[in-house]
């Protein structure tokens, strides 16, 4: 009941919004306009990001006819876990140290139509590429395994000698990549008031992603030399729906 109030609430702000502007208001951007927008699920109650690589996406009008699209996403993780056992006879430590950064960028253009004073329907192209490192470092009173481009889960193992515990590795996690892809999309802007708009839009793409291998070193007593060789990669190619409304403004 509450999305529903919220969804009819939104309607007549952006009708009553629309009520004031003269039929004679330009809507639509102009040259040298720049657009932004966000991606919003009135039956999810969620805002967020709107394109493959979940990036922050911006639109620059060389006419009020082609617009270049600009999108870009940067993310670091820095986490650290520290547990053990410090007092007794079987004393032990774990510390788990985990860090990981990614990056993407795309880059592409939109031709624009007539369509009505406030419905702006529009074609385009983008191509896109990101990649993501990973990297982690687990220590405990037994040794030391360092792990780039993956993350790793570990079985916590006691021994009946000391140090008396230590890590053995279970699966991977995590692991980096790079990617790269194209895609043409479709969609329509159209504006509520001058300069805000709502939208949607689909596309037809294809994409590749590459999986780094992952590289294991361990030091220490009961430790393992780990060498993994990987060659694997996914690539898809197909339809998709951007999920619920764009919302946007240009200013």
């Amino acid at each position: 009941m509450k999305k529903m109030l919220l969804t009819v609430a939104i309607a007549m702000v952006s009708l009553y919004a629309s009520a004031q502007e003269s039929e004679n208001s330009d809507f639509k951007p102009t040259k040298g306009s720049f657009a932004t927008e966000l991606n919003f699920n009135p039956f999810q109650g969620n805002l967020k990001f709107n394109n493959v690589l979940n990036q922050v996406k911006g639109r620059y009008f060389l006419s009020p006819q082609l617009a270049l699209r600009l999108g870009f996403n940067i993310n670091l993780v820095d986490s650290t876990l520290n547990f053990g056992t410090p007092y007794g006879s079987q004393a032990s430590f774990n510390n788990d140290k985990r860090t990981s950064n990614s990056f993407g960028l795309n880059f592409g253009i939109e031709k624009h139509f007539k369509g009505t004073k406030r419905l702006s329907p529009y074609i385009g192209v983008d191509a896109f590429w990101g990649t993501k490192g990973a990297k982690q470092e687990l220590s405990t009173n037994a040794g030391t395994t360092t792990v780039k481009n993956a993350w790793i889960t570990t079985q916590y193992i006691q021994s009946p000698n000391p140090p008396y515990y230590y890590n053995t590795i279970t699966s991977i996690t995590e692991t980096a990549y790079n990617k790269f892809g194209v895609m043409a999309v479709a969609g329509f802007d159209f504006y509520m008031a001058k300069n805000f708009f709502l939208g949607y839009e689909f596309n037809l793409g294809y994409s590749k992603t590459s999986y780094k291998t992952p590289e294991v070193t361990s030091t220490g007593q009961g430790s393992t030399q780990n060498n993994f060789y990987t060659d694997i990669s996914s690539s898809k190619f197909g339809t998709s729906l951007v999920n619920g409304i764009r919302v946007g403004y240009s200013f």
